[in-house]
């Protein structure tokens, strides 16, 4: 990426089509695709709102709104499905904790706290949450959770869960 967020393209006849007078450019039968693809795939509500405005010289009236693009059909599939149940369930105590912190919160409580933390059990749903004052005190509060839990039920916490957000990193 360069600046203004554009991105550069090279090529390796790029020589040769400077000296021929070649460019990259759109092409398409179909005249509500070809502008469609000129605007960078924009839909075509915005191509008419363009129009209707009166914002591009010389951007014909389109009628292309049952034009299926497979180009934009392809960038909205980005990943697979989160699957509704989970394939694997602690069958103990203990066994997988889920955690995630939250916030900045606004506005902050009456006594300054800004974040909180929660923590699940996977194996009974028990739930414990925390007000943290800043995000740098998540580790200092898994260990007074990790111990809590440990002396209550005598069983280690064997797999703790997060969203990889980096909080219990120092």
């Amino acid at each position: 990426m360069a600046t203004n967020r554009m991105f550069t393209i090279t090529s390796e006849s790029n020589t040769e089509r400077e000296q021929s007078g070649e460019c990259l450019q759109a092409t398409s039968n179909e005249l509500s695709m070809l502008w469609h693809q000129r605007y960078g795939h924009l839909n075509f509500k915005g191509l008419k709102t363009l129009h209707d405005k009166k914002m591009v010289i010389g951007l014909p009236e389109l009628k292309g709104e049952t034009i299926v693009c497979t180009d934009c059909l392809n960038g909205k599939q980005t990943r697979n499905p989160i699957p509704k149940q989970s394939n694997w369930r602690a069958v103990a105590v203990l066994e997988l904790i889920h955690s995630d912190l939250c916030g900045p919160i606004s506005p902050t409580s009456n006594t300054g706290k800004r974040y909180f933390m929660c923590f699940i059990d996977d194996f009974s749903r028990k739930g414990w949450a925390y007000l943290l004052a800043n995000k740098s005190d998540t580790l200092y509060h898994f260990k007074i959770f990790k111990a809590l839990v440990e002396k209550e039920s005598e069983k280690n916490i064997k797999c703790l869960r997060t969203d990889r957000g980096g909080e219990y990193l120092r």
